[in-house]
């Protein structure tokens, strides 16, 4: 009868003694072969890289401008390549702004004749002044006929044009279809 009390996953094995000899046997012959070829690598390295360094010495005591002047082209290298890095960050420098990766290219807010009342951003010419550029109505005929669709009654529907980093830089009203209100008599 088979007794898991008694018997373990890890039992011994006959031949687990002359596994672990196999694996000595094979480490100390990989470092027999490999320590030859180890120490010429370091002892040519060496010896190479003093000899670079004297003939280096000798090069910048003949013309010591030109080096100078790539120390300096490299320096200024490094310089413009970090302003590269900062100046296309993913944020745009508006305060609020969060760098996003991946931004949703536009929004669509509808916004009810209460919110239209109490809201004092929308310009003479039908076009919202925030952002970057401005987008003029009657540019986008078929855009505004579907913003005009979606907008409640005496509200308007108002399409945000958003950047790589998420922030607005151009918007879009539409009023939406003026609501007759009933004279009561």
């Amino acid at each position: 009868m088979f007794n898991s009390k008694n018997h373990s996953g890890c039992q011994q094995s006959r031949y687990a003694l002359i596994d672990v000899m196999i694996l000595i046997a094979v480490i100390g012959a990989c470092g027999i072969l490999l320590y030859p070829s180890v120490s010429l690598l370091v002892n040519n390295i060496a010896e190479f890289m003093r000899l670079i360094s004297s003939e280096l010495k000798e090069e910048i005591v003949e013309a010591p401008g030109v080096y100078i002047c790539l120390g300096l082209s490299l320096l200024f290298a490094g310089i413009a390549l970090c302003a590269v890095v900062v100046c296309t960050g993913r944020r745009c420098g508006k305060p609020g702004c969060r760098g996003l990766k991946k931004a949703a290219e536009f929004d669509i807010q509808l916004e009810t004749e209460d919110c239209v009342k109490n809201s004092n951003s929308r310009s003479k010419d039908g076009v919202n002044k925030k952002g970057l550029f401005e987008l003029p109505r009657d540019h986008h005929k078929e855009l505004e006929a579907e913003l005009k669709r979606m907008a409640p009654p005496n509200g308007r529907a108002v399409l945000i044009f958003r950047g790589r980093c998420g922030c607005s830089v151009g918007t879009m009203e539409v009023p939406g279809p003026k609501k007759t209100r009933k004279v009561k008599k």
